[in-house]
C-alpha cells in the first residue's frame, strides 16, 4: 500500500525522482530480469511518497500478486496511476525492462483521477 508524508517545505520547487529494482513481475518466466527499474518522478505538491512504503508496494508487484498484473506495461500504469492518486499531482513512471531476449522501455504519465 502507498503511504504519503508531509512536505515540510510546499512552498518550495522540488522535482522527486526515485529509483528502484522491479524484477520478477511473472511467475512463469521469472521476467523482467534483475537488472530491470522503475523511476517515479514527480514535482513535490503538498505530500510526498513514503520511500520505505513505496519499496514494499513495488516488490508486491512480483509473481502472484494482489493487483492480478503480469503484463510489463499494465504494471507501469497500474503503478503511474496509483502514484498520482496518492500524491494528488502528475506523475512519471519510467520503466527499463531487461529480458531473456532484449530489453524493453514504457513510460506512463498519469493525472490524479476522480
Amino acid at each position: 500500500m502507498l503511504e504519503t508524508i508531509p512536505n515540510m517545505y510546499p512552498h518550495l520547487t522540488m522535482r522527486v525522482t526515485l529509483t528502484y529494482p522491479f524484477t520478477g513481475l511473472c511467475p512463469i518466466s521469472g521476467e523482467p530480469q534483475p537488472s530491470s527499474t522503475i523511476t517515479i518522478s514527480y514535482e513535490a505538491g503538498p505530500c510526498l511518497l513514503e520511500t520505505k512504503a513505496l519499496r514494499r508496494y513495488l516488490e508486491s508487484f512480483a509473481g502472484e500478486n494482489d493487483y492480478g498484473v503480469r503484463d510489463l506495461e499494465e504494471a507501469v500504469q497500474v503503478i503511474a496511476q496509483e502514484c498520482a492518486n496518492a500524491l494528488v499531482v502528475q506523475v512519471v513512471v519510467h520503466a527499463h525492462y531487461e529480458l531473456s531476449a532484449g530489453s524493453m522501455d514504457v513510460e506512463v504519465t498519469a493525472i490524479p483521477s476522480g
